[in-house]
């Protein structure tokens, strides 16, 4: 139904996995963002052979026509931005008002824990070589 936000399952290069993020237009077409800029495609441009998943948020029709017309008050910019304006962040703020990714926010958190490990390893290493240095004397 319009207004609906829908994810797609894609990868980059044929590798690496993404989910897509839109929103749908009345008539069926879908509002997205990617490098190229926002832009309105066909559903099947947008899916690509592939299911939909439509992310449950119980929107009201004034609800939907808010993010229609937010959706649509964006079209024909060019402001993509992997961290900070990708289709889940347009998608989001378009449904909700708020601009949000969760793939962004995974990825950050993921990195965050990388470098918790990287920390503590290296601590543990210094101490180690600490302590040998120090029974060497």
């Amino acid at each position: 139904m319009y207004g609906d936000e829908h994810v797609v399952r894609r990868e980059f290069l044929g590798v690496v996995p993404y989910r897509h993020h839109g929103i749908e237009l009345p008539g069926g077409q879908m509002a997205e963002n990617s490098p190229p800029g926002v832009r309105i495609v066909g559903f099947g441009d947008f899916a690509r052979g592939r299911p939909t998943r439509i992310v449950s948020r119980d929107l009201s029709l004034a609800e939907r026509d808010q993010a229609v017309g937010r959706a649509l008050s964006r079209v024909g910019e060019r402001c993509y931005s992997l961290g900070e304006w990708n289709c889940e962040h347009f998608a989001s703020w378009c449904a909700t008002g708020v601009a949000y990714s969760q793939q962004v926010a995974s990825v950050v958190a993921a990195f965050f824990a990388f470098l918790k490990a990287v920390v503590i390893a290296g601590t543990a290493v210094l101490a180690a070589v600490a302590l040998k240095a120090g029974l060497a004397d």
